[in-house]
């Protein structure tokens, strides 16, 4: 009776043995599923940070080259009397009929990969034209703004850079590739590549 009662306590305790070494393998799996999760999460932080980074630099940049573009000086407005403005609409009448004689003089013939014959107008004129114009503040002709409507109605819709992104992933391109050509911070490239796969 006591040999029976060893033998079945010797297998239960086999059986206790089983289960602890069962449930210390599942146990390592959760902590192994633990750590693998921290390390991406530590891996986003990183790569959120270096894109905040990158486009902390790039805003900074920006920044130096607007302060560094010198801002133009406004003239000042002279009132000007009955005779000046006389004056100066006879001089714009020369100046057009002198830029009309030259436009005619300075036709070219057209090269071979223009259509049409190139102008050359002296740089006092050009000149003239454009203050002229942004005095009087000129807009757009009718004409070419309806040359503009038709050509943005016939362009297609540009695609966002994240679907641009995605397309040339799915081609088989790198992030840093990817990056190089859409001219973006490789950072960026990959987070937001992690974020769609």
């Amino acid at each position: 009776m006591t040999t029976i009662l060893i033998a079945v306590l010797f297998v239960l305790q086999l059986l206790s043995f089983y289960f602890i070494i069962i449930l210390n393998t599942k146990l390592a799996k959760f902590k192994d599923l633990e750590n693998k999760q921290e390390r991406l999460m530590r891996e986003m932080d990183d790569t959120i940070s270096l894109y905040l980074a990158e486009m902390k630099d790039e805003n900074n940049r920006l920044i130096q080259e607007l302060q560094a573009v010198p801002k133009p000086e406004p003239e000042p407005e002279v009132k000007t009397t009955y005779a000046v403005q006389q004056v100066k609409k006879q001089q714009k009448e020369q100046d057009y009929q002198f830029s009309q004689t030259e436009q005619e003089k300075t036709v070219l013939a057209p090269t071979s990969h223009d259509s049409e014959p190139r102008i050359l107008v002296s740089k006092n004129i050009a000149a003239n034209a454009y203050s002229r114009q942004q005095q009087a503040g000129v807009t757009v002709s009718s004409t070419s703004q309806t040359k503009d409507v038709m050509l943005q109605k016939e362009e297609p819709k540009p695609e966002t850079v994240e679907q641009q992104i995605v397309q040339l992933a799915k081609q088989g391109k790198t992030a840093e590739e990817i990056a190089k050509q859409l001219q973006k911070g490789k950072t960026e490239i990959e987070l937001l590549l992690k974020f769609h796969s």
